[in-house]
């Protein structure tokens, strides 16, 4: 299974505190070694945060977005952006995350990051909302119908190249649920091991966020896979946690700008 692949010690919850943003008398929830997970976060997600984070609970973490193109090509990016920020002792387990949209420049990156510097997963980004992932195309501008077999074959290229060792995926919601849980439920055939949800739209991308998260789309996404999910949204505060864990039954909860 994808989580005892990426295991690590499970941590009791040290927040004993509760907010807003959700009820006071929730009940106790396990924590799994997914339970809390730091973000990718360009810019934010190095190695001394990630330690930073983990020393105070986090029992998983992911990389910035780095490009899948730019790894395998460019030494000096892989150098500056990922073997200068490994730490094999004390900063696993640790999943790397990439961008693009070619299968083949996706599977030498995973294939390198795999054999070559100890991970322990490998995630294709599809969350992105950002201008230059549309100009690009990756991200969350492959969320679209018209994009979807091509997505399926990025992940399933990766897949067999990572192999053993899982792929995950970062989405957004799409326009319906339904059409969420398919390509959801085409990610997880194509071998996508663990899939986190931001629970929120897209949108455009000079306004990137409208609302709360929706955490009943999350909570569907959970029923309908067989693969763990991560929770992402809304969290503000420690108790956060607690709520999105008891409200989406996901597998675990991953916080990004909360934590800066």
């Amino acid at each position: 299974e994808t989580s005892k692949r990426l295991k690590s010690n499970a941590v009791s919850d040290p927040s004993g505190s509760s907010g807003s943003d959700g009820p006071r008398d929730l009940p106790a929830v396990p924590l799994p070694a997914l339970s809390r997970v730091v973000a990718p976060m360009v810019g934010a997600s190095d190695l001394a945060f990630r330690k930073l984070c983990r020393r105070h609970g986090a029992t998983l973490a992911y990389t910035e977005m780095l490009c899948a193109r730019r790894f395998v090509e460019d030494a000096a990016y892989r150098f500056s952006l990922f073997e200068s920020q490994r730490c094999m002792l004390n900063d696993r387990p640790l999943i790397v995350q990439f961008c693009g949209n070619d299968a083949s420049n996706l599977a030498a990156a995973a294939a390198l990051a795999v054999g070559q510097h100890g991970v322990d997963g490998v995630d294709l980004n599809l969350g992105c909302p950002q201008k230059r992932a549309k100009e690009a195309l990756y991200g969350s501008y492959l969320l679209d119908t018209e994009h979807w077999p091509r997505v399926f074959s990025c992940v399933r290229a990766m897949a067999a190249a990572a192999a053993p060792v899982p792929v995950t995926c970062k989405i957004r919601l799409l326009p319906t649920l339904q059409e969420t849980i398919l390509f959801a439920k085409g990610l997880q055939a194509a071998g996508c091991a663990l899939l986190a949800v931001h629970g929120r739209q897209r949108g455009s991308v000079s306004r990137r966020r409208s609302g709360p998260a929706d955490l009943r789309a999350v909570g569907a996404l959970k029923r309908a896979l067989a693969i763990p999910v991560l929770s992402n949204g809304n969290v503000r505060r420690a108790a956060c946690v607690r709520h999105a864990l008891v409200r989406t039954q996901a597998d675990g909860v991953m916080v990004a700008e909360a934590l800066l």
